[in-house]
């Protein structure tokens, strides 16, 4: 994420915007940055940071916003919601894998406390602490994602290597154009054993 502080002026009109009655020492502006990134996917609403140096340990809050309104990222999926029925989302081939990793990042799900997309092999968690064999299964078996449009039905559909709660899965995944994302089909290539991970073949 390619974050960039805000000058003074704008921090206070972020902040003002944000702040509410119950905290307000958490949004004084001598006590907190704040910065924004762009997003590729969506036009005029970007991602803002702010984090509270008045605490040990510090703490962040993300929202999605257009300067004027913005929308807490609570984790429910609601805020990118409003803000996709907007009007401000804008997928493409381009960009839809990166809204992916987006939307898992942000969004947490009932059934799995951690998703994510893997585009780049090396960049999955744990992988130094695989055997060889598996390394080698795991590297063999890798995939970059797969992108299709169903215009039929007006969605994209994505085939892709998903890191889930310490096991590697191919998925098969739907985005519609509102930027609903649905999980269709998933098949382990990887187990989770003993702290590690294990390929499916190796455990018989």
């Amino acid at each position: 994420m390619n974050w960039q502080r805000l000058d003074r002026d704008t921090s206070i009109k972020v902040l003002n915007s944000v702040k509410s009655d119950a905290h307000m020492g958490m949004f004084a502006i001598d006590r907190s940055e704040v910065k924004a990134a762009q997003l590729p996917f969506f036009e005029g609403v970007s991602l803002y940071k702010v984090t509270n140096y008045a605490s040990v340990p510090t703490f962040s809050f993300e929202y999605l916003g257009d300067g004027n309104f913005f929308h807490y990222m609570d984790g429910s999926g609601d805020s990118i919601s409003t803000v996709n029925d907007k009007g401000a989302l804008n997928l493409n081939q381009f960009n839809i894998i990166e809204y992916l990793k987006f939307y898992f990042e942000h969004v947490s799900d009932d059934e799995y406390s951690e998703i994510g997309v893997i585009t780049n092999i090396h960049d999955m968690p744990l992988l130094d602490s695989l055997g060889p064999a598996v390394m080698q299964s795991v590297m063999e078996k890798h995939k970059l994602p797969e992108i299709g449009y169903d215009e039929e039905n007006d969605k994209y559909t994505v085939e892709a290597d998903l890191y889930v709660d310490a096991q590697l899965v191919r998925a098969s995944i739907t985005i519609n154009t509102k930027g609903r994302v649905k999980i269709t089909h998933q098949e382990m290539i990887t187990h989770e054993m003993g702290g590690g991970m294990v390929a499916p073949e190796a455990l018989y």
